[in-house]
């Protein structure tokens, strides 16, 4: 049976060769796409059907979800929407409500939030615009594209923030080159301090009471012998100070 991959768009029709007879067959909403060839891109790819459809629905919910908690007016008791829904008036057939709704003050309320989303979407846009976009048949960013050194330097402005952001911030690269390696040489210095320091002081009076205890003992003794320990020893301890430290 010769199968061949292809990708598959919306709703098309199309003939699938299944043991030599032609079944005519509606595809899935699911768009088959071709996962041995992959090609890197630049920038990340269009999702497919499978996701852009619970997103576009989403959308929908997501722009009309806050008109039913916007007040009619901030005068008195403040009325909306979704208030009526849960809360219906003494006599629903006669409403004796007198609240109005008030279009400039929607329109001040909803103009912030509507821009900063805006700007957002626009921002997303150019900073991860597909090179196949079918926004290009239009002309729209091709108007971008030509605009010469312009729009090389707005690249690299652009490429600078995409870094940014796709490095988290360069909060990693901050705490690895002041945070850890920070850390990490105070402690070294700690371990050198208590080693050399703190454990080597007493240890060196213990060892060197030691000796000096024996070397009095024997030099009360009258011995050569002793005189030539004590004599070779110091010159040993010298000798290891000035090799080591």
């Amino acid at each position: 049976m010769n199968t061949t991959r292809e990708g598959a768009s919306v709703f098309m029709k199309k003939s699938y060769k299944i043991s030599r007879n032609f079944v005519k067959m509606m595809p899935s909403f699911i768009t088959d796409t071709d996962f041995y060839n992959k090609n890197i891109s630049a920038y990340p790819t269009e999702s497919d059907n499978t996701i852009l459809f619970p997103l576009i629905v989403l959308i929908l919910f997501t722009f009309f979800i806050g008109l039913i908690g916007i007040p009619f007016n901030q005068e008195g008791i403040e009325l909306d929407i979704l208030t009526k829904w849960l809360t219906p008036p003494i006599n629903p057939f006669h409403s004796t409500s007198n609240h109005f709704f008030d279009w400039s003050e929607f329109a001040i309320n909803a103009t912030l939030s509507v821009s900063i989303a805006y700007s957002g979407i626009f921002i997303a846009f150019f900073l991860y615009k597909p090179i196949y976009s079918p926004l290009k048949k239009f002309g729209l960013i091709n108007s971008f594209d030509k605009g010469g050194t312009k729009s090389i330097f707005l690249d690299k402005i652009i490429n600078f923030f995409y870094n940014w952001s796709s490095n988290r911030g360069y909060i990693d690269a901050f705490y690895a080159t002041y945070f850890f390696k920070g850390l990490r040489g105070l402690t070294e210095f700690v371990s050198i301090m208590d080693r050399r320091l703190i454990d080597g002081i007493p240890n060196g009076f213990g060892i060197t009471s030691f000796f000096v205890a024996e070397s009095f003992k024997y030099i009360g003794g009258g011995r050569i012998s002793s005189y030539l320990f004590l004599y070779f020893f110091y010159v040993s301890i010298f000798f290891l100070i000035y090799f080591f430290f």
